[in-house]
């Protein structure tokens, strides 16, 4: 089994300039290895229609697997616990080779968003454009389809924070980080504290715990005979 749980976060400006905002925080976490249904047919085709089909029903895949927290009354200099435990916002059979994880936090002036506004706040054509794009350049490569579910989601993050700068939604944080299995966390665990995001605004507490289950690995063996 495998888990990434957030212990903290630790926020210096929380965007409001009245004292006090909503903070909605919103975590994507992928391995290298995700695929999604059709991926392959991107790469293959040529038809640029279907290829935008293709994206949009990943683009929606991807936001509803994201794990969402809103959190109240954030005031500057806040440090947001979860319990004495944490939060899991991952978790695996496996231990991962290497993953991705990005932590989006943005402060809300409007109602918080659910996932099918959201899906239709990024779907614009232009958006759709954008990332069919950045995806399409990823076909050079040997093996496209490897990374392509990474680099979607680092491309819908890209326009979340968009979307929230242009409906003035203060862009309060962003983790993006990744790891490496024989590098990061060998042994199945890693610990770090008050890690800063890429704006010095937002800095994270996080837990990896992986640990081999041998009665399930037992099963794939058997079935692999």
């Amino acid at each position: 089994m495998f888990y990434v749980r957030l212990n903290k976060l630790r926020i210096i400006k929380n965007g409001d300039i009245i004292g006090k905002g909503e903070i909605q925080f919103m975590s994507f976490i992928n391995q290298s290895n995700d695929s999604l249904p059709n991926l392959n047919e991107f790469f293959e085709t040529n038809d640029e229609d279907r290829k935008k089909e293709i994206i949009k029903d990943s683009v929606s895949r991807v936001i509803q697997s994201r794990i969402l927290m809103t959190i109240d009354k954030v005031k500057d200099k806040s440090i947001i616990t979860f319990g004495d435990t944490g939060y899991i916002v991952y978790k695996d059979e496996k231990i991962p080779k290497d993953f991705s994880w990005q932590i989006v936090a943005v402060e809300l002036d409007k109602k918080t968003r659910d996932n099918a506004a959201l899906i239709k706040s990024v779907l614009t054509d232009s958006n759709v454009d954008t990332i069919t794009k950045g995806i399409q350049a990823l076909a050079k490569a040997s093996n496209p389809v490897s990374g392509a579910v990474v680099e979607l989601s680092k491309l819908v993050v890209g326009v979340i924070l968009d979307i929230a700068k242009n409906k003035k939604d203060d862009q309060i944080g962003y983790y993006l980080t990744s790891f490496i299995e024989k590098l990061d966390y060998p042994n199945g665990i890693r610990d770090r504290q008050d890690i800063p995001d890429l704006t010095g605004n937002m800095f994270v507490d996080y837990s990896i715990f992986g640990y081999q289950d041998y009665a399930v690995e037992a099963v794939e063996n058997l079935k692999s005979l």
